[in-house]
């Protein structure tokens, strides 16, 4: 009886923690294909990337000798996005509540964003790393932290 108790609970935890792991890990796979992807699309341009970040979706990439920032999608017909960090001046970190007015708050952030502003103060690029009907709550501080980091980076190199 103990022996079919054992086998019969092993069974069940094998049940329910084998869909998680799979989808670790075809989680994990596709994000080093979209990092590797990246990578071979700046190589072919001439450029080589010198720190990266994968961030749902969302894959980042920056080539500090050439001072150029990379951007890739999810998606099998995403393309690689290339700003010029010599032509930003400004790189404002952004979190939105439901109206979109700036706020302080995180429990009333809806968005989190880096906005790269050109010298004229328009806005060159958005790129969102929170956004609250896609994303999940329990991330925000999460994005939040990513979106501080490479708000400095980038205020850095451009």
């Amino acid at each position: 009886m103990d022996t079919a108790s054992t086998l019969m609970g092993l069974g069940l935890l094998i049940l329910f923690v084998a869909p998680v792991g799979y989808l670790v890990y075809t989680q994990s796979l596709q994000e080093k294909k979209r990092a590797k992807k990246m990578a071979f699309l700046a190589h072919q341009q001439g450029y080589s990337l010198d720190e990266t970040k994968n961030i749902n979706g969302l894959s980042l990439g920056l080539d500090k000798t050439a001072k150029k920032f990379f951007l890739l999608r999810t998606g099998s017909g995403a393309k690689l996005q290339v700003i010029d960090l010599e032509e930003v001046s400004k790189i404002d970190l952004t979190k939105t509540d439901e109206d979109g007015i700036s706020t302080s708050l995180m429990d009333e952030v809806r968005e989190i964003a880096l906005q790269m502003r050109n010298a004229d103060g328009t806005v060159k690029k958005k790129i969102v790393f929170y956004a609250e009907e896609e994303d999940p709550v329990t991330q925000k501080t999460e994005r939040l932290d990513n979106a501080i980091k490479w708000q400095k980076i980038l205020q850095k190199y451009s």
